[in-house]
């Protein structure tokens, strides 16, 4: 059983890759620029940094708390990496689903979004299914049994 799951994430991680190294570009250059890397459920996190200040500064429009690319994500710092742990990883997943095509088929969502007059990030297919996936863990996490420890 251990060597089939050690299989699945092997192939998922390979699969996501190519974006990955997007990611890891990216990552590098905020490390050069004073950030931060730190890795949580085999996941590189980069954050702060000059880059990650000028990034904050950016308008609204333009600018992001957090991007995921693959296996590693990119956030203006430290407290906006856990505010959206959630939803970058639920996108992390996405991008062991859909590999190579992840890009092109996140940036034709935002484009048919904005074609029917709709937000191309808000109504975005797959903004839509990560905050979905962040809202459940959210709950899960602040339930009762999550809390005290016990079930009911």
């Amino acid at each position: 059983m251990h060597l089939r799951r050690f299989s699945s994430r092997l192939i998922a991680y390979a699969w996501a890759a190519p974006n990955t190294l997007l990611g890891l570009a990216a990552g590098l250059a905020m490390l050069c620029l004073g950030g931060r890397l730190r890795f949580v459920a085999g996941v590189a996190e980069f954050h702060g940094g000059w880059l990650g200040r000028i990034v904050a500064r950016l308008p609204e429009q333009v600018g992001f708390g957090a991007m995921t690319l693959g296996h590693a994500i990119v956030g203006i710092d430290q407290a906006t990496l856990c505010a959206l742990r959630a939803h970058e990883h639920a996108h992390v997943r996405q991008y062991e689903q859909w590999g190579l095509f992840f890009l092109p088929a996140y940036t034709l969502s935002s484009l048919w979004q904005v074609v029917n007059g709709r937000s191309a990030h808000g109504s975005n297919f797959f903004e839509k299914q990560a905050r979905a996936v962040a809202l459940v863990r959210q709950q899960v996490a602040t339930s009762p049994a999550a809390v005290s420890g016990f079930p009911g």
